[in-house]
């Protein structure tokens, strides 16, 4: 005699022939989860917020001043918080468009009509484009030792952020007893490439100051933009503090001719407050806690196109068109760049999640994960190279963190499609998600203090699994293969509810479907419709359905429905089912 009973239900593992699966392991395993073991149905997504487009693809939960708001994006858009605690300006920066931007709360959240952000500066401080006119007024005494200097300005943001220098004026010989006219001096950013948008409110003027080794920038005073001239009366023995921001330039940006590769994307925040982005073959990386300092001598050029960056724990990873990276170090100054012997290239930058400790991305073997210079293809022995290219297609892939979960989604052409995968492993690794031309995930956002998955469906965002409905789940198991032709003539399905539409049952003889039925319950009987045959009862007294004639060499059982399935069971006789 023949039975098989499943009551511990396994993910799918394509790359293993049906016949040879695990007892527990399906051939179909959708829109499920299983993490108690049992075919439980994933909810719905649930509406959150409607947008203001069809045509967004990306999204950011955003507070400000205790009111909550939705920023939304046409563009792939990387979002990052300011670096500094408990800002009061709530500051946020953001890579994706034409060029770097940044946004204070009562700009992000300006009043008005249209999407949030309602407005944005550009994220960077521009040096003034020509040196100011100097001139010496006042008599030299002959009293005290003349001295030569020269001076340079930069531009101060309404934030403080400072700007590199100027070029450096002419040099002029006074004393101290003598003043400095200085005139000329830009009043506003200018136009073109790199000076739209900009929030300037000041200006530091700084003036040479030569010691026995050196000779070096020290402040002298702060004046505001609209200050067209000015006077320098301070003695050098007066001079502040020295001029910080020499090397502080914006992160690349929309002038093609400084950045052929255009401007940098991928914003990401490391530890020790620094933020990192890239364009074409280059990693940039910020001054510590100061987003718009950007500094060349901190940017490291690798050997292949970057597709995507992540932080995993200790550094950065780097995915490229070729082999991957690490990058580590504490101090932009002294970052290290590791070429990782792997050929695991990234596909897709959207497929890219900081999964914590590590990084998961999309390759052309499978999903990979990256902890370090760890990096191992993790869909292995589930997934066959071939497989994953043709059915998932991954170079389409946006990954999302949810529950410690990867929450993947494609599409292309007409194939839509999702799956989950638990980097924790088991045999219940992977499963997949329905989707649909509708129903189509555009971009999303996990929200860090709650770990919820938001996505976009259309012109909404819809909380993943937010609701209360249950989806309807589809398992097929995998091809019970019997010693000989068998007739098998009852399968049981055991569920914790067959309401509404109950539970549709499905069985497969070598392969082909020869029979299906729909069981519901009303109270404690049991009905039967939809038989295909139809030749038993239509009311039973238990879940358990009289097949019809057929012997075959391989059975397999698929079972759909929006309640929670704890067993199967096929047999060649109701004693046997009973049995086990």
């Amino acid at each position: 005699m023949a039975y098989y009973k499943i009551i511990n239900f396994s993910g799918i593992a394509p790359q293993i022939s049906p016949r040879l699966l695990d007892d527990t392991v399906g051939q179909t395993a959708n829109d499920l989860d299983l993490d108690r073991g049992v075919l439980t149905p994933i909810t719905e997504n649930s509406q959150t917020q409607a947008l203001t487009s069809s045509g967004r693809t990306s999204i950011y939960y955003y507070s400000y001043a205790g009111s909550n708001y939705w920023l939304e994006w046409t563009e792939d858009v990387d979002v990052q918080p300011g670096p500094i605690a408990d800002d009061s300006l709530a500051r946020i920066y953001w890579t994706g468009e034409t060029f770097p931007r940044m946004a204070p709360g009562d700009v992000v959240a300006a009043s008005g009509s249209g999407r949030y952000p309602r407005n944005f500066y550009r994220l960077g401080i521009p040096a003034p484009t020509a040196a100011p006119t100097i001139s010496v007024t006042g008599t030299d005494d002959g009293t005290t030792t003349k001295y030569s200097t020269a001076y340079v300005y930069t531009f101060v943001s309404a934030y403080g952020e400072e700007g590199p220098p100027s070029p450096v004026t002419a040099v002029v010989d006074k004393v101290d007893a003598q003043s400095v006219n200085i005139s000329n001096l830009e009043t506003s950013a200018g136009s073109g490439a790199g000076r739209t948008n900009t929030n300037l409110a000041k200006k530091r003027i700084y003036r040479s100051n030569t010691g026995s080794n050196t000779t070096a920038f020290q402040f002298v005073k702060e004046v505001t933009l609209a200050t067209a001239s000015t006077t320098d009366s301070v003695t050098n023995s007066s001079l502040g503090e020295l001029i910080p921001s020499t090397y502080w330039i914006a992160p690349p940006d929309e002038q093609t001719s400084l950045y052929p590769n255009g401007q940098m994307k991928g914003l990401t925040a490391l530890p020790n407050g620094i933020f990192a982005g890239f364009t074409g073959k280059r990693i940039c990386f910020s001054e510590p806690f100061l987003p718009h300092a950007w500094p060349v001598a901190y940017r490291t050029t690798l050997e292949d196109n970057i597709v995507g960056i992540g932080t995993t724990g200790n550094g950065l990873f780097v995915g490229t068109e070729g082999n991957p990276y690490f990058i580590q170090g504490v101090d932009p100054q002294s970052m290290t760049a590791i070429r990782i012997e792997a050929a695991q290239a990234c596909l897709n930058k959207r497929s890219m999640v900081d999964m914590g400790p590590f990084v998961i991305y999309a390759s052309p073997d499978g999903l990979v994960a990256a902890a370090g210079t760890d990096v191992r293809v993790i869909t292995e022995g589930l997934i066959t190279p071939e497989q994953w290219q043709a059915d998932f297609y991954p170079s389409t892939i946006q990954g999302f963190l949810w529950q410690g979960k990867y929450v993947g989604y494609y599409a292309s052409g007409s194939n839509f499609g999702g799956f989950m995968f638990d980097p924790r492993g088991g045999k219940n690794a992977f499963t997949t998600l329905t989707q649909t031309s509708s129903t189509s995930t555009k971009g999303g956002h996990t929200d860090p203090d709650t770990n919820e998955l938001y996505v976009i469906e259309g012109s909404n965002v819809k909380e993943f699994q937010g609701s209360t409905t249950n989806e309807s789940l589809t398992f097929k198991t995998k091809e019970f293969v019997t010693s000989k032709p068998t007739k098998m003539a009852f399968v049981k399905v055991e569920a914790e509810a067959y309401s509404g539409n109950g539970i549709t049952v499905k069985v497969f003889g070598d392969g082909s479907l020869y029979y299906q039925a729909i069981i519901t319950a009303s109270g404690s009987s049991f009905s039967v419709s939809g038989q295909t045959p139809s030749f038993s009862a239509t009311t039973i007294p238990e879940p358990i359905l009289r097949l019809p004639a057929g012997i075959y060499k391989t059975y397999s059982i698929q079972v759909e429905g929006a309640h929670t399935i704890n067993e199967i069971c096929i047999a060649e006789s109701m004693d046997e089912l009973r049995a086990v």
